[in-house]
């Protein structure tokens, strides 16, 4: 049996079998084109966090599994299921698109039309893929810092049942069953989780103890289902379906006591699709799609949301050489927002192709997007990479991105302007790569940028207009992972992050500096010890630069033990210091959280 675990910056796949004395590479493929390729293969900047990673770490949902990562700040109003925003290379969530399975996941309901990812639970998921830079002229609208494409786990050849269980601070429940078989032409998963905790106050004065008020609990039971028929050896047919029922308490603005606040979401992502393959290496598929999102806040502003993303693709992928291919595809899309009867259509196509010439690959993609609302949009990227040998590499990206404005911001525009209009980026990144060190310069320059404008005297009345200027992301990330002794295991990452608007303002809640660190051993037979660190620099929660939530580190650590074959037992801790912080002003954070647990398999 063995532990296996991934370079969250994307250079290689690490397997570390207990016992072992050294680490072995392994490839790892990846959907940065829509289609499946080497790691090592693709020009695109990659982080991939893997379920192997997932399991030995206990993670329990996608904005957890971020918050590992150095070059993401999470900014979260309060504790697990709480609203969340990420920041991706600087860029606010609404900039990311995100797709589970190939289902859209953002949800149009939000004021920006940004994707929910505290509610969504890891157990059935197989790898969670951050493709970084403008991706827009691949995966289209939204995909401006990049695109989080999220694969769940699918049938084993054989029958495999999978249970788990967790217990931990804040009365933290953690339940889970997946069941996976291939018979004959029939293959299955089906993944039942759930999740109860009792929580803490999520609103809380700076400075004070968020376990010192009433306590903002959340519910999560989450469903997850594949399955496929081969209708000849060439043909299948699948169905998958991502239901999501979550509950989250939380305070009213400034009062930490308040009670019976809570939002209820409901989410359900499910498709249809065929594939037709016509070798060992290419295809055509075809998928219906629909992502249903309901919300219902009985004390909120807006009693109830409801949106709906209907969407149908085509997708061909074909080797015209034999180190050269080309996907091509379109798709249609149908966005609504019921509450308020906003739809929006879009129609798009687009071609990417791929060589590789010795030692250089060279990737070149271009979309065209129509819009009913909005002007049609034609958006690129080309990537180039070379291999001075097989530890020595060099790589860079140039891509164009945009994002057309949500649903509730053309419903709240601004009274003085006609129309909003997208807003574009102009993304470049280059990456040096030297065995297990990586090195990457990023640089963003936004235009049209979508701001809120209040009324001078009375601010509570404004609404969303385009804002002059530039706004630009830039900075850089490093990464080392690598044996540096025997079983053990570093892990090094950092990031340096300027992010200023149009009028050069430092933006809110994106830290300058970001430091994460972790050192595994797995030199005993059955155990694996793992400790790892995680630095927040200089970060504030207002332009004007006044309430700092940076300039902390949280502590955590990981003991897991396999009893036997089947059955293993963990214990893990975080913010071990009890460190006092806040991801954002006046919302408190977890203190001090113990939790242990066991996973079965058979």
């Amino acid at each position: 049996m063995y532990k296996q675990t991934i370079s969250l910056v994307a250079s290689a796949t690490l397997v570390a079998s207990l016992g072992a004395n050294t680490l072995q590479l392994e490839p790892i493929v990846i959907s940065a084109s829509k289609t499946e390729q080497s790691l090592k293969d693709i020009t695109t900047n990659v982080d991939v966090i893997t379920s192997d990673e997932l399991e030995e770490r206990h993670i329990t949902s996608v904005i957890d599994a971020l918050k590992t990562l150095s070059n993401i700040p999470i900014a979260q109003n309060g504790g697990i299921g709480s609203q969340s925003s990420f920041f991706l290379r600087g860029f606010s969530s609404e900039n990311v698109a995100v797709f589970v399975d190939g289902l859209r996941y953002n949800d149009p309901t939000t004021t920006k039309g940004q994707a929910q990812l505290e509610h969504l639970m890891v157990n059935d998921i197989e790898r969670i893929e951050i493709i970084k830079g403008a991706q827009s002229g691949v995966w289209g609208v939204n995909a401006v810092a990049g695109v989080i494409n999220i694969i769940t786990k699918k049938a084993t050849e054989k029958l495999r049942i999978g249970v788990m269980s967790e217990y931990g601070s804040y009365a933290t429940t953690k339940v889970g069953a997946n069941m996976s078989q291939k018979i004959n032409a029939l293959s299955y998963y089906f993944g039942a989780n759930q999740i109860r905790s009792n929580g803490f106050s999520s609103v809380t004065p700076k400075g004070k103890n968020p376990e010192d008020y009433e306590s903002d609990g959340y519910e999560n039971e989450t469903v997850n289902a594949k399955i496929s028929y081969d209708l000849t050896s060439s043909d299948t047919l699948n169905t998958q379906l991502n239901f999501i029922d979550a509950t989250s308490q939380y305070d009213a603005y400034a009062q930490p006591n308040s009670e019976a606040n809570e939002i209820h979401q409901i989410n359900r992502l499910g498709s249809i699709g065929y594939v037709h393959r016509l070798n060992s290496q290419d295809l055509i598929s075809a998928a219906y799609s629909i992502s249903v999102f309901d919300k219902k806040d009985p004390l909120g502003y807006t009693k109830a949301f409801k949106g709906t993303h209907k969407e149908a693709t085509v997708q061909g992928n074909y080797h015209y050489a034999p180190n050269s291919f080309f996907v091509i595809g379109g798709n249609v899309l149908h966005s609504k927002d019921t509450i308020s009867a906003k739809e929006l259509d879009s129609k798009g196509i687009f071609l990417t192709n791929t060589n590789r010439l010795d030692g250089l690959i060279v990737t070149e993609s271009v979309r065209h997007d129509v819009y009913d609302a909005f002007a049609d949009k034609t958006t690129g990227k080309i990537g180039a990479k070379y291999f001075f040998s097989d530890d020595f590499s060099v790589s860079t990206n140039y891509g164009t991105g945009y994002r057309v404005p949500s649903l509730y911001e053309v419903i709240n525009i601004n009274p003085d302007i006609a129309a909003l209009n997208a807003e574009t980026t102009k993304s470049f990144d280059a990456t040096v790569e030297y065995k297990y060190l990586s090195f990457t310069y990023y640089n963003n320059l936004v235009d049209n940028l979508i701001g809120y404008v209040s009324d001078p005297v009375m601010w509570w009345i404004g609404g969303y207009t385009q804002v002059n200027g530039k706004s630009r992301f830039e900075g850089y990330e490093l990464s080392y992972k690598n044996t540096v002794v025997d079983d053990f295991v570093l892990d090094l990452g950092y990031n340096r992050l300027w992010a200023k608007n149009q009028n050069n303002q430092e933006l809110q809640r994106r830290a300058k500096d970001t430091f994460r660190s972790a050192l595994d051993y797995y030199g005993f037979s059955k155990w694996q010890l793992g400790f790892n660190a995680h630095y927040i620099g200089t970060r504030y929660d207002d332009l004007v630069q006044t309430k700092q939530t940076g300039r902390y580190t949280l502590w955590g650590a990981v003991v897991n033990y396999d009893a036997t074959e089947s059955l293993s037992f963990y214990l893990k801790g975080d913010n071990l210091s009890d460190k006092l912080y806040q991801e954002v002003d006046g919302y408190g954070a977890s203190g001090r959280s113990i939790y242990i647990g066991l996973n079965a398999r058979f």
